[in-house]
């Protein structure tokens, strides 16, 4: 089970003298932006404690740190991928262990038309089984944003369920270069129109967090609404499904064609402050037509559009729920179950997939900036592939994974 630690807010430090040499660095030192102050933060604030916060000139600047190990076992029945290792790589060990390292920094300032803000992150890992001798290095990251517009790569609008988990759920949470600009429209509501970079048309393209490819855009909406008792989510895209590159072959049918993809989702977070003051539900729920990336899963048929024929539009649906509960101030726990469906319509088969994981897992945190985790958790695939040449075969199976986690952060 998998730990995460906290280096945040501890060493901030005082100003010599007694008293902070300007506005920028007193509100630096209390963990805010003159922005922030106002208490309309679109993520809620959470991260307030994090980091190392100073001052740079008029603006202000954070960074933010953390080192994690990460064991984790499984037993499991054929056809299930062994491991998916912390940073996304797969070993067939029945055992895997990763360390990993990460780092962030971002500056804020007030300007005339809003606060700026930017932001980087980047992240060194080394599991086993990853394919490398020493581990690998990339940038996981990045924004600039002035008012209500942002460029970068972030994640999609389409995001919102989140939860400290060792092990995967299935939610919408696709990261893409983006450009997107948020409005509020009164001290609750906001609504977020954005533009996201092409999904991947081939298996193994690879992901270049700075390149803005929108020959192929995917179009993105969102509307959101935070209050003390609820917040409330909607969200949609739509994109061209392009299949114009679907095999022609003797005596089959030509069935290279475009469709319209879109996906729509909704989610609810509600504090349950009658339980404890720190515990939260949380629920996403997301339908998607041409577009089964936006339901936690990689697989989009248009990426193996070279390979299979698709006649009909691929379908699918997910939901994820969590439950965060906070024993006291050294101990939490939190409990998910998700669920992803999706179905393709192929020349020779309609292959189905149905994915339902859960997990529960207990946090200790002895001191403020060390964490232990303890996780259980269980997947179970069934692949259906209903014909010739299915598109998800192999894949069907049970998984038990255990996970151990120690952390510490800035």
């Amino acid at each position: 089970m998998a730990v995460a630690v906290p280096l945040a807010g501890a060493a901030r430090a005082e100003p010599k003298g007694g008293a902070p040499k300007s506005a920028s660095a007193a509100t630096c030192q209390n963990g805010k932006t003159d922005n922030q102050n106002g208490g309309d933060e679109d993520d809620g604030g959470d991260d307030d404690d994090e980091g190392v916060r100073f001052a740079v000139g008029d603006g202000c600047g954070k960074v933010t740190a953390g080192v994690s190990y990460t064991y984790q076992g499984t037993k499991q029945t054929a056809g299930v991928p062994r491991i998916v290792n912390r940073n996304g790589t797969v070993t067939q060990n029945t055992m895997s262990q990763s360390v990993t390292a990460s780092s962030g920094l971002e500056y804020t300032r007030q300007t005339s038309l809003g606060e700026f803000k930017s932001t980087i992150a980047g992240e060194w890992s080394k599991s086993t089984d990853d394919g490398t001798t020493n581990g690998s290095a990339y940038f996981t990251g990045w924004s600039v944003g002035l008012g209500g517009l942002t460029v970068g790569y972030t994640g999609s609008l389409m995001s919102f369920w989140e939860g400290n988990f060792l092990t995967s759920a299935s939610s919408p949470a696709r990261s893409a270069t983006t450009v997107v600009y948020e409005q509020a429209l009164d001290n609750a509501s906001k609504l977020a129109v954005g533009v996201e970079s092409n999904l991947p048309t081939s298996p193994n393209a690879d992901t270049n967090i700075w390149e803005f490819d929108f020959s192929n855009p995917i179009y993105s909406l969102r509307w959101r609404r935070e209050t003390e008792a609820l917040t409330t989510h909607l969200s949609g895209i739509v994109r061209r499904a392009d299949f114009s590159n679907s095999p022609i072959l003797p005596l089959l049918p030509n069935t290279a064609t475009e469709r319209t993809g879109w996906a729509a989702s909704f989610g609810l977070k509600v504090p349950t402050k009658f339980i404890a003051d720190g515990d939260e539900v949380s629920f996403q729920a997301t339908y998607a037509v041409d577009a089964s990336s936006y339901l936690g899963t990689t697989n989009d048929l248009v990426v193996y559009q070279s390979i299979v024929r698709s006649i009909g539009p691929t379908e699918g649906w997910s939901a994820v729920a969590s439950y965060h509960h906070e024993w006291s101030d050294a101990f939490e726990s939190n409990v998910f179950a998700s669920f992803v469906s999706v179905k393709a319509d192929l020349l020779l088969a309609k292959p189905e997939s149905e994915t339902f994981r859960t997990a529960v897992n207990l946090y200790w945190k002895p001191v403020q900036h060390l964490k232990f985790g303890v996780e259980l958790g269980y997947v179970d695939i069934a692949i259906t592939p209903n014909g010739v040449g299915g598109y998800f075969n192999g894949n069907s199976g049970r998984a038990y994974i255990g996970t151990f986690s120690v952390s510490a952060e800035l």
